[in-house]
């Protein structure tokens, strides 16, 4: 005879403290993974929830193995954020045994450029190198469209003229066409997410287009 102990002792779950994030950014690429091990006929629930005010917290969602986190969104601003996630296991008998083996939360902080215009946005960019190496600027939301230089110097200052297409730097006797990949940034109208790549101080110079 089932009895309500027995069906008790067949379901379990954790729930973590809330887990600040160390990011303030326009916006953040997530994932979420974990590894376990399900016998036929138990599972394993993973859940999130999450607080941008540490007051008010999100209801909790159930995560899918690889995704990206519940209520993360790509362009949304990513300020004070903490999150808890919640592990659920259900079993139908005793002879299975699920295992949760570990869980990993992913957070890649993100640009947003908001192009307002009509027409695609050409802006002027300078790019401060720290530390020597690569640099580049890929536009998540528009085919990963990259924008890249190669072999740039520390403490290096590039110009890019988006729309002339023209390039300087501030080191004497040296052209940077070679160590572009010659795409230049073209932000379609809407949000743009942009993945940067490269430690390097960014600064942008733009106007929107508008049809009359």
């Amino acid at each position: 005879m089932t009895t309500w102990q027995s069906i008790i002792n067949l379901k379990g779950n954790y729930t973590s403290e809330p887990i600040s994030i160390p990011i303030n950014a326009d916006g953040v690429l997530s994932k979420i993974s974990w590894e376990s091990i399900e016998p036929t006929g138990s599972q394993i629930i993973v859940q999130t929830r999450l607080t941008r005010d540490n007051l008010n917290w999100t209801e909790w969602q159930n995560c899918i193995n690889g995704a990206n986190i519940p209520d993360v969104d790509e362009d949304e601003g990513f300020f004070n954020v903490s999150i808890m996630f919640r592990i659920i296991i259900v079993r139908n008998s005793y002879d299975e045994v699920p295992e949760f083996k570990g869980l990993t939360l992913y957070f890649e902080p993100v640009l947003v450029f908001d192009n307002k215009g009509d027409k695609n946005c050409l802006p002027e960019i300078w790019i401060t190198k720290q530390g020597n190496g690569s640099f580049s600027i890929i536009n998540t939301s528009h085919n990963n469209e990259e924008f890249k230089f190669v072999n740039l110097i520390d403490g290096e200052t590039i110009f890019v003229d988006n729309e002339n297409q023209d390039i300087e730097t501030s080191l004497a006797v040296t052209y940077r066409y070679k160590d572009f990949n010659n795409n230049y940034l073209s932000f379609p109208t809407g949000k743009n997410i942009l993945r940067v790549t490269g430690d390097a101080d960014i600064k942008f110079r733009y106007q929107f287009t508008l049809l009359q």
